[in-house]
């Protein structure tokens, strides 16, 4: 199988944002039979009103614009300076690790019927990212970060680890660059591994999903 940064002749989102969700439990695959009205969820049993894709369209968009960035012909620097291409395929990788953390805490949030009030201050308070998947994720989701990575990684059989820790060495190398120009850590070979990884991102946030806010929403049908 090709790795994700030899594609491109298609929109990188087609292949790594096709995931579908279950109305009634909230439960995240790939079952297409979702798209069919009437089709049962293999996991509740609940009759499907017509697929609901995951991901909003800013997600699939970030994912290309990180595809194309990569893929970018842009005149090239002297040979050991930071590239363009390379640089700005770092910096999506970054935005977008940060909307799949909102998207999964909001999610999270809203399947506790958190009043939106509240759900609003608490993101307002906790907008950098070291908050979210700090205190903020903590908080919401009743154990760390690290935890969780650990969690799901071991309930489906994932190295969920070394993608947490591309994110992590991604955020420092993007906050260099941010707060002091710094880029040389920004090489080639890093960027590709970003973009290599985007398929284990996306299925991190859904196991993340399954794992803490499906049963959430899973036992409020059963008691409904």
């Amino acid at each position: 199988m090709n790795q994700l940064s030899e594609i491109d002749s298609q929109p990188l989102s087609m292949v790594v944002c096709n995931h579908l969700i279950c109305r009634t439990c909230g439960i995240i695959d790939r079952d297409r039979g979702r798209l069919s009205k009437g089709h049962r969820c293999s996991t509740c049993n609940a009759e499907g009103d017509g697929g609901v894709a995951v991901f909003s369209v800013n997600i699939w968009v970030l994912v290309d614009l990180l595809q194309q960035a990569f893929h970018s012909q842009s005149p090239t620097g002297p040979l050991d300076a930071p590239q363009g291409n390379s640089v700005g395929t770092i910096l999506y990788f970054c935005t977008l690790r940060e909307a799949l953390l909102n998207t999964f805490l909001l999610g999270n949030l809203r399947a506790r019927h958190v009043p939106a009030p509240l759900v609003e201050k608490l993101m307002e308070d906790n907008k950098l990212a070291s908050q979210k998947f700090g205190g903020l994720f903590t908080s919401v989701v009743g154990t760390k970060w690290e935890v969780a990575v650990s969690t799901v990684s071991a309930s489906t059989g994932s190295d969920f680890q070394s993608v947490s820790q591309r994110m992590r060495t991604a955020a420092e190398l993007r906050n260099e660059f941010l707060h002091e120009g710094r880029a040389w850590g920004m090489t080639y070979e890093f960027a590709k591994e970003c973009v290599d990884s985007v398929g284990g991102l996306v299925r991190l946030f859904v196991a993340l999903n399954n794992e803490y806010t499906h049963p959430i929403l899973r036992n409020a049908t059963q008691l409904g």
